[in-house]
């Protein structure tokens, strides 16, 4: 062999090792002992809480250590997740897309559910349209949260604002829990809340719903619930993307074909968790204002986050391209 022809073969192997032989990314899956998915004891968070209970991430991931870790608000798993506690799992699209506009190296890959958000009121309120909002007390759960950002939308398609935009409306950071005391004690007129939280509400302080999940902005199609992990980790363990994307579908079919049994799974978790028991007429009141669907429209995510701009809540540009990458839900449908 001549010296030429040695030299374009060693250049020709050198090629194949830095481009890992065509491939984008290496998968490094079989190093990986264990894996951390994260996500709350919220319904909308379904799919993640029945495939922890009945075992289908262990079974998926076999050989790999689960664990889990559960959070009370999108925040604080974001932080989890930069920090490496958490590797993916479940959230609102708004603290992940607040992220992303920050700097953070993100990805959504797919929904979880969406509708299960909607506005209550006292059940003796005399809220009957958008218009009769105004001079009201609204609360939400944080800043630009999912069900902030939404409530927010509702409010501009009907013309309305909260009094820091130059409105009317009154606004007020609380949790659904402490909400219940403000209700009763007459302190606000309406709350944006994502479900088990509007049954909740409806069975232990009369409550009704003012805004159904189906008259919220983007005809409730509105992602309650995302998938999402770090680029870090989307490139060095596709299979393990894939995997966990495949349990997802997995619990979202169980769970339609399987109501009963999955309400109960739910139930334990979530009592588990918070160590309060929501009776099962109250998940399934609550499950039947939610969709469980991994579709997700990346242009909804984009209009979600020139709302969080309008709201200073993201300083700079909103644009959101890169964020959403549907490509490892595609392979494994």
């Amino acid at each position: 062999m001549n010296k030429k022809l040695i030299l374009m073969s060693i250049l020709l192997i050198g090629i194949l090792v830095i481009t890992g032989c065509g491939n984008k990314t290496t998968d490094t899956t079989a190093d990986v002992k264990e894996i951390t998915i994260g996500y709350f004891p919220n319904l909308t968070h379904a799919p993640g809480i029945v495939g922890v209970a009945n075992g289908s991430f262990e079974k998926e991931f076999d050989g790999i250590k689960i664990n889990v870790k559960t959070f009370p608000k999108g925040s604080l798993f974001m932080d989890a997740m930069a920090t490496g506690q958490v590797d993916i799992g479940y959230v609102g699209p708004g603290p992940v897309l607040n992220r992303y506009l920050q700097g953070s190296k993100v990805k959504v890959l797919a929904s979880a559910s969406v509708a299960g958000n909607v506005v209550v009121g006292n059940g003796d309120s005399k809220i009957s349209f958008p218009a009769d909002l105004a001079n009201k007390t609204i609360a939400t759960p944080g800043f630009a949260c999912s069900h902030d950002l939404l409530l927010r939308r509702f409010l501009w398609d009907n013309e309305l604002k909260m009094e820091k935009r130059g409105g009317n409306i009154k606004h007020i950071l609380q949790k659904p829990a402490t909400m219940m005391g403000l209700f009763k004690q007459g302190q606000i007129d309406a709350a944006a809340v994502s479900e088990p939280w509007a049954a909740v509400m409806e069975e232990k302080i009369g409550a009704k719903i003012l805004v159904n999940w189906d008259e919220m902005p983007w005809g409730g199609q509105m992602p309650a619930t995302v998938i999402a992990t770090t680029d870090e980790f989307t490139n060095n363990h596709p299979e393990l993307v894939k995997k966990f994307l495949k349990v997802n579908e997995e619990a979202i079919d169980f769970i339609e074909n399987n109501r009963a049994e999955s309400l109960k799974l739910m139930q334990q978790e979530i009592k588990r968790i918070t160590k309060q028991e929501l009776a099962i007429d109250i998940l399934d009141r609550a499950l039947t204002r939610t969709k469980l669907t991994s579709a997700i429209d990346p242009q909804i995510i984009q209009e979600f986050a020139n709302i969080s701009g309008e709201l200073g809540a993201i300083k700079g540009s909103t644009d959101i391209t890169g964020l959403v990458d549907t490509s490892f839900l595609a392979e494994i449908e």
